[in-house]
C-alpha cells in the first residue's frame, strides 16, 4: 500500500492553505498513494486566537472539502487536525483528526488529548495549548482498508507522542496490536531537532507497526516560530524508509503486511508482554 504525506509550511490565509492541501492531495492520488497523511493544523499557522475563528463543525468546511476529496479522489485522507467548533457554549475548540476512506465515509475522529505546553528555564510559561483548546478522549483503533487488505490504524497528534501508554492502553482495551500510527504533528524545531525521529521510532519498534508522521515545516508568524519538518514513515523494525527534510514536498512509501508479520514473528514482545 502506497502512503503519501503532504510536508507543508502553512501561513495565516486559510483559503490558500487549504486550496494548497487539495492540489497536493490530488497529485499524491495521481501518483498512486492509497492514503493520504496531512500535518497537524495545515489549515492555519498564525495569532492562535485568529486560528480559533476558523473552526467549523465536523460534516462542514475544511471537514467537508476533505470528505470530498477523499470520495472524488477515492483515496483515504487522515485529515491532519483543525479546529473543531463544540457543541456548547465554549470559547475552546478541540484539535481535532477526522479520517475519511475512499468513499467519503468519515472512519475515525479523534481529538487531540495531551495539550502542549512550554516553559521558559525557570518554568515561567511560554505556551498553554489548554488555554485555547479542549482536551480530547483517548484514540480508538480503526479499520483501513486497501488493495493490500485491511490494516488496523490509530491516530495521535504531535504532543500525544511523547505518551506512550496512549498507545498500549489501546491495544490493551482491544487486544489487537495496531498495524499503523499516524502522526500529525507541528512538531517545534527546537524540540524536534533532538526528540523528533527518537519518539517515532521507539513508538515503532515497542508496538512493532509502521509510523507514518507527517509535520509541518519552516517559519510561521511573522517568523516568531519554525517547525521542524522531517516527515517520515518508519517500519515494525524501527528503520526509517522514506523522509524528508525542512522542505515543502510529498513523502510517500510502500508498506507491506508482510514486514509486519515478520518483525513479530521474529521478536514476539507484543505476544510476551505482561499486563499490569
Amino acid at each position: 500500500m502506497r502512503i503519501s504525506c503532504i510536508q507543508t509550511n502553512p501561513q495565516n490565509n486559510k483559503i490558500e492553505n487549504v486550496d494548497h492541501i487539495l492540489k497536493l492531495i490530488s497529485k499524491a492520488a495521481q501518483e498512486g498513494a492509497e492514503v493520504v497523511v496531512l500535518p497537524e493544523m495545515f489549515t492555519y499557522m498564525g495569532n492562535e486566537s485568529l486560528r480559533k475563528n476558523t473552526k467549523c463543525k465536523i460534516g462542514e468546511g475544511v471537514f467537508l472539502e476533505l470528505q470530498t476529496a477523499a470520495r472524488e479522489l477515492k483515496i483515504n485522507i487522515v485529515g491532519g487536525s483543525h479546529s473543531e467548533a463544540i457543541e456548547k457554549n465554549s470559547e475552546k475548540v478541540f484539535n481535532t483528526c477526522v479520517t475519511f476512506n475512499k468513499i467519503g465515509e468519515i472512519i475515525s475522529t479523534y481529538r487531540k488529548l495531551h495539550l502542549f505546553n512550554l516553559k521558559d528555564k525557570n518554568g515561567e510559561p511560554l505556551y498553554c495549548e489548554s488555554n485555547s483548546y479542549e482536551f480530547g478522549d483517548l484514540p480508538q483503533s480503526y479499520s483501513l482498508n486497501s488493495s493490500e487488505g485491511n490494516w488496523n490504524a490509530l491516530n495521535i497528534i504531535c504532543y500525544d507522542l511523547r505518551f506512550p501508554e496512549i498507545v498500549r492502553k489501546n491495544i490493551t482495551q482491544n487486544s489487537i496490536a495496531h498495524d499503523i500510527l499516524f502522526v500529525p504533528a507541528a512538531f517545534k524545531w527546537q524540540t524536534g531537532k533532538d526528540h523528533w525521529e527518537i519518539l517515532l521510532r521507539a513508538r515503532a519498534i515497542e508496538n512493532q507497526c509502521y509510523v507514518v508522521a507527517c509535520n509541518q515545516t519552516g517559519s510561521y508568524y511573522n517568523d516568531q516560530n519554525r517547525n521542524y519538518g522531517n516527515s517520515m514513515i518508519i517500519d515494525p523494525w524501527g528503520k526509517i524508509v522514506a523522509r524528508l527534510g525542512e522542505e515543502c514536498g510529498i513523502l510517500s512509501a510502500d508498506i507491506h503486511k508482510h514486514m509486519l508479520n515478520e518483525a513479530r514473528l521474529r521478536l514476539p514482545a507484543l505476544a510476551d508482554r505482561k499486563i499490569f
